[in-house]
């Protein structure tokens, strides 16, 4: 039993101590997470999510031991799994595809600056883009029809853990808004949210 309790002792304390950071301290974060997604309008009407897996890295300033600027690039999958309803007779199904820029505010708190939240925009490049009709072709090209940017809100909340001086882990849920029209041809707005887990290393 005292095995037990001194382990217990240890994982809490793993988990409970932060890393307090000062200004001018960077933090590199790669991440790798699982995401789903919808089309605002689709969602609605209840239309199934669109799941990925969310790749990138980020990068975090500090002014001071409270408050960060956080950029990246980040791999993210989107789209909408229309259902097909009775009244509109409207089943359509789409993929895009982006290497997005996230530029967020992060402010940190707690007794270590353990927690954070985030807030900011997103900037989303388009790399591919497929739409299924349901006339039988399955997924086609339809890079011609959709937005090459995508522009949307960007906010989210996590929580680190240190495991030396110079490296810690991270989990956390991010989200973003779009506030474009993901094609020309189908109006919809994505939303996008993702739980990811990274390391952070102090440089």
């Amino acid at each position: 039993m005292k095995y037990l309790i001194c382990f217990g002792l240890f994982i809490s304390s793993l988990l409970c101590i932060g890393q307090t950071r000062e200004k001018g301290n960077i933090e590199l974060t790669p991440i790798v997470g699982y995401s789903a997604s919808y089309q605002l309008d689709s969602f609605l009407f209840g239309s199934s999510s669109v799941s990925g897996i969310q790749l990138g890295i980020y990068g975090n300033y500090f002014f001071n031991s409270r408050w960060s600027l956080r950029t990246g690039l980040v791999y993210q999958k989107m789209g909408t799994n229309d259902v097909d309803l009775v009244i509109f007779n409207n089943e359509y199904s789409e993929r895009t595809n982006y290497i997005t820029v996230p530029l967020t505010v992060n402010y940190h708190f707690g007794t270590k600056r353990n927690w954070y939240v985030n807030y900011g925009i997103g900037i989303g490049f388009l790399t591919n883009a497929e739409g299924d009709y349901n006339d039988g072709n399955g997924f086609v090209d339809i890079n011609n029809l959709a937005n090459s940017t995508l522009f949307g809100i960007n906010g989210g909340i996590g929580y680190k853990f240190k495991i030396s001086p110079k490296f810690l882990m991270v989990i956390e849920n991010s989200n973003l808004i779009g506030l474009t029209d993901s094609t020309e041809q189908k109006s919809g707005k994505n939303f996008y949210m993702s739980f990811n887990i990274g390391a952070i290393f102090k440089i």
